[in-house]
């Protein structure tokens, strides 16, 4: 896969990790768009849904967590690839969403290679 022709939001609150993911995956050449929280994570899908491949979630994303933004993908863009990071292990109805959306799970704290891991193997999902 050739990362350059891909775009990925990353929906991340804890700054430190923020740049370190950005800084990881714009190495690797893919387009990054970052948000903060939830809401800005649905701005952001709402305003670049045609260009984005790839979300990589926060899965406790404040306020609400990832099901709205699951929720919107699947909506509105099912073909996005998806990856739940999480230092915890994923509840039921998140795991629920996170698998039906044929998602990747990624356990904080994750090393770098470990999250272009997870990025490419999301491109390879087929969605549904």
């Amino acid at each position: 896969m050739d990362p350059r022709s891909h775009a990925v939001l990353v929906a991340e609150d804890e700054p430190p990790l923020v740049r370190l993911m950005k800084r990881v995956l714009e190495r690797a050449g893919y387009e990054v768009m970052v948000a903060g929280d939830g809401v800005s994570a649905l701005e952001a899908f709402t305003i670049h849904r045609e260009r984005i491949d790839i979300a990589v979630l926060d899965a406790a994303i404040a306020p609400r967590g990832c099901v709205e933004i699951l929720d919107r993908i699947e909506a509105e863009r099912p073909s996005v690839g998806v990856v739940l990071a999480s230092g915890d292990a994923l509840n039921g109805d998140v795991r629920k969403r996170m698998l039906a959306h044929d998602g990747i799970f990624l356990r904080k704290p994750f090393a770098p290679h470990a999250l272009l891991r997870a990025v490419e193997d999301s491109l390879v999902k087929e969605p549904g």
